[in-house]
């Protein structure tokens, strides 16, 4: 089979519908194997039986990245279906919605389970198989919520604790043929329904025209060899826009003093020395 993922081994987290699904299909026309996990067994034996009927391969694998030993075991079940993993697309992600006086602690506690540890133990598990090899690519998913949206508390943090791993993991492997990336998608999916249903009248419609497929190309690039020279980076796609989003940054030179005390800093502040204040939200430089 010929593609830009040819004779290449990916599983995908998430894939039974949306984003998820849209990312497997691509990789296997492309000419990946892909092993399509989910929690729902029927969610994820349908994309399998279309990749499949479309003259790719693909095996589903059901269970939740949440839990160490079944996070394994899906990295295992890839390796021993399809003799290895090249590439591992962290998808598998929960949504909720609540301002700070309404969140309840098991949603807060559960969102950050699947998305944070979720991506972590996948991760962890590919990266070992992975450097084994000395070849693999890992491409993690994050959003721009993590600079700030109202109601977004926990979905925001855990995405932004998935960029911090995407730039963590990228140094530990810097070098070992083993790259980690990540991407900012946006596609009208069911996260984009609740958000709507959430804000009503505010968020109506903004991501009607957005396919889940029109994120796959990025997505299926960063796990190809093309993109060798990605590391470390989040690629972010917006409707008809590719973009790059920044690392965190320090501004400007700062002020320095070698004894600072609370009014120094006030006076610091005051003087503009400290450098520009940053606005809440996701920003274009």
């Amino acid at each position: 089979m010929t593609g830009h993922l040819a004779g290449k081994a990916v599983v995908v987290t998430g894939a039974g519908r949306g984003l998820g699904a849209a990312y497997a299909r691509l990789a296997a026309a492309e000419g990946a194997a892909v092993v399509v996990n989910d929690v729902d067994a029927d969610l994820a034996a349908a994309v399998v039986e279309e990749i499949r009927g479309a003259g790719g391969r693909a095996a589903p694998f059901v269970g939740s990245v949440a839990d160490w030993d079944r996070a394994g075991e899906l990295v295992t079940a890839c390796v021993e279906e399809f003799g290895a993993i090249d590439g591992l697309v962290n998808n598998a992600g929960i949504f909720r919605l609540a301002a700070p006086l309404e969140q309840d602690p098991a949603e807060f506690r559960a969102v950050l389970e699947v998305n944070v540890l979720g991506t972590a133990y996948c991760g962890l598990h590919a990266i070992r198989a992975m450097l084994e090899r000395g070849t693999g690519s890992i491409v993690n998913v994050t959003s721009g919520s993590h600079a700030g949206s109202a109601s977004m508390g926990a979905y925001g943090a855990s995405k932004g604790a998935v960029a911090s791993l995407t730039y963590c993991w990228a140094t530990d492997l810097a070098g070992t043929g083993v790259r980690v990336n990540a991407v900012s998608p946006n596609a009208h999916t069911r996260m984009a329904d609740a958000y709507e249903a959430y804000l009503g009248a505010a968020a109506q419609g903004q991501n009607v025209a957005k396919s889940p497929a029109l994120n796959a190309p990025a997505v299926v690039y960063l796990l190809a060899d093309a993109s060798s020279a990605l590391h470390g980076q989040i690629v972010r796609i917006d409707g008809d826009e590719l973009s790059m989003v920044a690392h965190p940054v320090v501004q400007g030179h700062g002020a320095r003093n070698p004894a600072w005390t609370v009014p120094a800093v006030a006076a610091a502040f005051a003087a503009g020395e400290v450098g520009p204040l940053s606005p809440l939200g996701l920003q274009r430089v």
